[in-house]
């Protein structure tokens, strides 16, 4: 017995050891479960869109705002599925559109109220987000819409705020 109280110390501080090498130091942080192509749900961003959330490539998230001046303006040709969107409802809305590569268009809109969103069950709602357009029923290079719709766009990015 005396024997084994006097390697009780050492032993005691082995599995000390071992407990603090087996449960110290936290991992990493995990980031949150973001929507992947193979789930085919839509990416919710905010008014700016992280680089590391998106997957897609730069030139349809960069820049990620509107650059300065094309805040509260509109110059985009290709057409939102909804039949009144109000360009001027808020005074930080606006739609970007501006050329792409290999034929593509990229606009960029933010704030734009449409009193019937289908994101919004059928109520009242700003959109805000990123499509690609070319022409209609095309492969493109987002994964939230297959092929292009009807007007020629594909949603990339988009983040309705409901009212």
């Amino acid at each position: 017995m005396a024997k084994l109280l006097e390697r009780m110390p050492t032993v005691g501080s082995a599995c000390l050891l071992w407990l603090l090498v087996a449960c110290g130091g936290a991992d990493a942080p995990s980031p949150p479960m973001l929507p992947t192509p193979a789930r085919g749900l839509a990416q919710s961003v905010s008014d700016s869109v992280p680089k590391q959330a998106t997957g897609l490539p730069a030139w349809i998230v960069e820049p990620s705002t509107p650059p300065d001046g094309r805040v509260g303006k509109n110059n985009c040709t290709f057409a939102f599925g909804q039949a009144v969107p109000q360009w001027d409802f808020h005074p930080d809305a606006g739609c970007w559109e501006h050329a792409g590569p290999d034929g593509w268009t990229r606009q960029q809109y933010k704030r734009i109220h449409v009193p019937t969103l289908p994101a919004c069950g059928g109520g009242p709602g700003d959109a805000t987000g990123i499509r690609v357009c070319r022409a209609p029923g095309l492969a493109n290079p987002c994964f939230m819409d297959q092929v292009t719709g009807p007007n020629g766009c594909a949603r990339c990015v988009v983040n309705p705020v409901c009212h």
